[in-house]
């Protein structure tokens, strides 16, 4: 199973085998069961507001200020769409944008207060939604999906997410 929140994906594999055709099966399980996972916590979470939402709010709260382009880059959408959102995040007073200091004809989007409190309570709602499911798994799983954790995290990093 794996698990995804806020872009980070935790893995939890039922009888891993060393064989080369459970290797080349990875990558597309990862997405396919991570995409799976991340609607599913966001249907038990009851967050409020759609995913993209959250995820962008998240994403300029981690990385700090950002450029409308660098958003739409590491949201995967496009230029039009990541405007779109940031106008209506704005409107809510979730982010702010700033002139760039770098380039007056750029502005940078950055996290409101509210936007940050607001993101806080996003993550405790999803740890209640996504923390019953987890719930029941044994020691050992959930110390798994720790490590798994870790290294998604690290190879999320290593890639620009």
């Amino acid at each position: 199973m794996l698990t995804c929140f806020d872009s980070l994906c935790v893995l939890s594999w039922r009888a891993v085998t060393t064989s080369p055709s459970a290797s080349a099966e990875l990558p597309q399980h990862l997405a396919l069961v991570c995409s799976q996972f991340s609607r599913l916590a966001a249907r038990r979470s009851e967050v409020g507001v759609g995913a993209v939402s959250w995820r962008v709010v998240a994403t300029i709260e981690r990385h700090g200020a950002l450029r409308l382009s660098e958003i739409a880059e590491r949201e995967r959408v496009s230029r039009p769409t990541a405007t779109a959102v940031i106008k209506r995040l704005e409107e809510e007073g979730l982010v702010r944008r700033d002139v760039d200091p770098s380039d007056s004809r750029s502005w940078l989007v950055s996290t409101t207060e509210t936007g940050s409190a607001q993101l806080a309570a996003w993550r405790a709602q999803l740890a209640v939604g996504v923390g019953g499911l987890l719930e029941p798994l044994p020691a050992e799983e959930l110390a798994t999906l720790e490590r798994a954790a870790a290294i998604l995290a690290r190879v999320v990093d290593t890639h620009g997410g």
